[in-house]
């Protein structure tokens, strides 16, 4: 390594996970890493990861880690040993600054105190701070957020799970750090949105199909606003159980993809439809949302947790005013037909996207890690 470059200070990311929505995250974080001069980046992905291919293509270190290919208690047991080492081996040889671990794999409360013995500032990116209604994994999150109690630093994507985080006691008040979600970007230069004249305002519903999302209240709305002959159509795109949702589906004509999306569809569905539908009832913060406005796609959505953090009101989308079918209803007639308020949002996302954008978020992270260094060598 070149003397220059071995001088800057070293920050790792850590994503440990297979696939979703915090691949793409890791992946654009890696795209703005690339841009940013003063310090050196390694990333540290599963070589499981649907996209590890595409990480090496950023210019930056990238070190795949063998993970598993399905997380059975035996795989978790007999995997472990041979990461660690390589992990532990790869700082061991240079040692960050800091490393971030972006989303808190099963193993991550394993690893934490190990990399703090190598002199490490550790940090966690904490997304949710209690479990999620009808979410099969939700019986982990309690071991998952163990792993803030290691950590110099919590990081949020919202305040409202800061404000959890600091509610159950799981870290003091100074160790955690609110930032925001960025956007997740699809497509190239995406540009603001019309709603057309000639035909009905897409809706869609995207993602996994958990009780916490609301699928049930959503169609209540949808039908509400089809009695009502409001011109509206409903998409949903996603894996997951409909039960006895699917008849309802499709007596209102809907376009459902009942199947896991894969990252290179999710464009191409997302200029198919005019706005998204956030109808959770209990949220941390919306990675769907995100998507949206990485698309400048308006949000209707439910005033919960950190989604009424990120969807304001006439700027990134419409909030219905309770957690009701009828104000889902109202809201999303109210951005279907109050005259240019379509339009005014998706310009809004437009021009506002730098305020949300990977890029800022690094840099704020990047700021932090500096204070807590300095602090420390103080």
């Amino acid at each position: 390594m070149a003397e220059g470059k071995q001088s800057k200070p070293l920050v790792a990311f850590i994503y440990l996970g297979r696939r979703g929505a915090l691949g793409q995250f890791t992946l654009q974080l890696a795209q703005a890493a690339a841009q940013l001069d003063d310090y050196n980046f390694d990333f540290i992905i599963s070589s499981n990861n649907e996209l590890a291919d595409d990480f090496e293509k950023q210019g930056l270190a990238v070190t795949k880690i063998d993970t598993f290919d399905r997380a059975t208690p035996f795989s978790l047991m007999v995997s472990f040993p041979a990461a660690r080492r390589a992990l532990l081996e790869k700082f061991s040889k240079r040692p960050p600054i800091a490393a971030v671990t972006l989303m808190p794999h099963v193993w991550s409360p394993l690893l934490a105190p190990s990399i703090k013995k190598l002199g490490t500032k550790y940090l966690t990116v904490i997304h949710d701070a209690v479990p999620h209604p009808g979410d099969v994994t939700a019986w982990t999150t309690r071991w998952l957020t163990s792993d803030a109690r290691h950590a110099d630093l919590v990081v949020t994507l919202s305040r409202s799970v800061a404000e959890r985080i600091i509610d159950k006691r799981l870290v003091e008040p100074g160790r955690v750090f609110p930032l925001f979600h960025p956007d997740l970007v699809y497509e190239e230069n995406p540009t603001s949105r019309e709603l057309p004249e000639s035909r009905a305002m897409r809706i869609l519903f995207f993602g996994r199909i958990m009780a916490y999302k609301g699928l049930p209240l959503l169609i209540d709305a949808i039908e509400m606003l089809k009695n009502r002959c409001v011109p509206i159509e409903l998409g949903l795109a996603g894996s997951g159980d409909l039960g006895p949702e699917r008849e309802r589906l499709e007596k209102l004509g809907a376009d459902v993809v009942n199947r896991w999306i894969g990252d290179n569809e999710i464009s191409g569905i997302l200029r198919g439809y005019d706005a998204m539908a956030c109808s959770h009832i209990e949220a941390s913060q919306s990675g769907v949302a995100c998507a949206a406005f990485g698309s400048a796609m308006p949000v209707v959505a439910m005033p919960v947790g950190g989604i009424a953090e990120q969807v304001v009101e006439g700027k990134t989308g419409v909030l219905a005013r309770r957690i009701t079918p009828s104000a889902f209803a109202e809201a999303t007639h109210r951005l279907a037909t109050v005259p240019d308020l379509f339009e005014s949002i998706s310009r809004s996302l437009d021009e506002t996207s730098k305020e949300r954008s990977t890029h800022r978020f690094l840099r704020e992270l990047v700021s932090e890690i500096d204070s807590l260094v300095r602090i420390a060598s103080d």
